[in-house]
């Protein structure tokens, strides 16, 4: 008897937890179609601004959710969506400094951070240079990426032609290594194809 009883619970419990898992949950409806249901508008107030959000979340015609993928031309960083570096009449600028302790310091692959707080930038002030230095390589070409470095010291800024220890990182200047005589800039684009930054502008 008392087994009879125990399956029946258990048979009964499973039965119970079953439909739960599949359940579905109506607001305004008493046919939900998804396992939440929401007939009319939602608000959602006091947000915890602190929770830094990595999608977002956009609505088909039957007003079902999904994430909305974002695409290379925009970048969602501390909750701020932004275009990177399309509208070419407003450049982000970041400075960066430049430790030169000897003449002629070679920066192999300089990091940007061109995926992670830059990723909107397109113009680098480069500052606090002392002494000329090189640059061979910059590490986080995207195919497409447009940057521009900015010497704002009076000392000599390199790039050199195909020598970056990195493949990817290497940089294209069409020949040759070339310089600013001092305050200057050097526009550079990254081909995605060719895994490498092209120089197009140079302007000292």
């Amino acid at each position: 008897m008392k087994n009879n009883y125990l399956l029946k619970t258990v048979g009964v419990a499973i039965l119970l937890f079953s439909q739960l898992a599949v359940c579905q949950v109506g607001i305004g409806t008493t046919n939900p179609l998804s396992t939440l249901h929401v007939e009319g508008t939602m608000r959602v107030t006091n947000t915890n601004n602190t929770t830094t959000t990595t999608k977002l979340v956009g609505t088909c015609a039957q007003g079902i959710m999904a994430d909305v993928k974002i695409g290379p031309n925009l970048t969602l960083i501390g909750n701020e969506l932004s275009a990177a570096g399309t509208d070419n009449s407003k450049y982000k600028v970041a400075p960066i400094r430049m430790t030169t302790p000897v003449s002629n310091t070679v920066f192999d692959n300089l990091d940007l951070d061109l995926n992670g707080t830059n990723a909107g930038v397109v113009v680098f002030r480069l500052y606090g240079s002392t002494q000329n230095f090189s640059i061979r390589g910059i590490i986080g070409g995207i195919d497409g990426r447009h940057i521009i470095l900015y010497n704002s010291s009076a000392v000599n800024m390199k790039v050199d032609h195909l020598l970056s220890s990195t493949a990817i990182n290497t940089i294209d200047t069409i020949g040759s290594s070339t310089s600013t005589a001092g305050v200057g800039t050097v526009e550079l684009v990254y081909d995605g194809t060719a895994s490498r930054w092209i120089v197009i502008n140079i302007r000292d």
